[in-house]
């Protein structure tokens, strides 16, 4: 891996033994009260035909939308409880992905969140998702959740 390709301002996104870890390295930073998410697109993240593979494009999204929620919600437990994925566009090693996230509406139970997979300013992939919000506080580890 080439860390000189990651954005100045990017940590690595740390969860021991957690499934972010396994499709890693990820990345984040936080900018205000939000974080934005990366990652370098590496070998191991690709298919057969030298691309990004989806499965990753779809993981990525998922696991940081759903940390950009919990953030939202107070570090609440929440769970994807839709997630719908359109491809529109391919990546390859060595390009750095970016998640930009935007939630479109927020209830006492629910929330509703769009993302991006940017590569620059070209939209690789669109994620539209709900995020189920239980009662519970969170049980994540604060090592698994980045800080400021």
């Amino acid at each position: 891996m080439t860390t000189s390709k990651i954005p100045e301002g990017y940590r690595l996104y740390q969860a021991p033994e957690m499934y972010p870890e396994k499709i890693g390295p990820l990345y984040f930073k936080k900018e205000g009260d939000q974080y934005k998410f990366g990652f370098l697109v590496e070998k191991g993240h690709c298919n057969f035909n030298g691309m990004l593979h989806g499965g990753m494009m779809m993981s990525f999204a998922d696991e940081m939308m759903g940390h950009y929620v919990w953030n939202a919600v107070d570090k609440r437990r929440c769970a994807t409880i839709s997630l719908n994925i359109d491809f529109l566009a391919g990546a390859k090693e060595g390009d750095w992905i970016d998640l930009n996230c935007n939630i479109t509406r927020k209830g006492m139970s629910v929330v509703f969140i769009r993302g991006e997979l940017m590569i620059g300013d070209q939209i690789i992939l669109t994620a539209d998702g709900i995020w189920k919000i239980f009662n519970q506080t969170s049980k994540l580890k604060e090592s698994a959740a980045p800080s400021s």
